[in-house]
């Protein structure tokens, strides 16, 4: 969904980049989600100094430009296997709703096409895509996240959550808020087959150029959710 018409992300996001930009930043970044790391734990940064990694329950995942192309519910068969590995995995194997889309189209109104594609997406993939309630599309669907998550008996932990999306503005920023982990899709959804192809519009080449910025230029990261605190 594009940012301007999501005015209540657009007023977050610049709240953020004009006061705190660092909390726009990814704790870890990928070129796709081909590339996601198994476990998810273990790519994100140490929570004390003795190195420990994070204990990762639940993954939430963004669907435009991350599990497939920007306005569809095509799944590519490279993803589909992807996502087996992840489903897999021990850190999501323990529970079946551990792993949950958040889009801000399927599933995000009540109208029929988004409605069909988070059906589309939960019969082929076997998993859920949250219904958002109204006004509270990415990424202001926070808690609706942590409510589903606790809902399901996968956890009420926020830090034991992991968001994975392509959008800073969306994806990492509802992980900011609400104190949970964020990994950044930054080259969005490529095929494996032609991956010269882009799909990012203008905004997502801006937080690119953004997130180059703050890490290549200021040496800024990315704070800790923000419900930990280094002793």
């Amino acid at each position: 969904m594009p940012l301007l018409s999501n005015v209540p992300a657009l007023r977050l996001t610049l709240a953020y980049a004009l006061h705190d930009p660092s909390c726009l930043l990814p704790h870890a970044t990928i070129p796709t989600l081909l590339s996601l790391p198994l476990p998810v734990g273990n790519a994100l940064p140490a929570i004390d100094k003795s190195g420990r990694k994070p204990t990762v329950r639940a993954l939430v995942l963004d669907k435009d430009n991350t599990l497939c192309p920007p306005e569809t519910a095509k799944m590519h068969i490279s993803y589909i296997q992807k996502l087996e590995k992840i489903r897999e995995s021990p850190e999501f194997s323990h529970n079946p709703k551990s792993i949950l889309i958040v889009s801000n189209t399927a599933g995000s109104t009540s109208s029929p096409a988004h409605e069909a594609e988070a059906k589309q997406l939960e019969a082929e993939l076997g998993l859920p895509v949250l219904r958002q309630a109204p006004g509270r599309k990415k990424p202001l669907c926070g808690p609706d996240v942590l409510a589903y998550f606790k809902e399901h008996g996968v956890t009420d932990d926020p830090r034991e959550i992991v968001f994975v999306g392509d959008r800073l503005a969306t994806d990492v920023l509802v992980a900011r808020e609400v104190g949970s982990w964020s990994i950044w899709c930054k080259d969005g959804w490529r095929n494996p087959e032609f991956p010269g192809r882009d799909f990012r519009g203008f905004f997502s080449k801006m937080e690119n150029r953004f997130e180059w910025i703050m890490r290549s230029s200021l040496k800024k990261t990315a704070p800790l959710p923000k419900s930990y605190s280094l002793p």
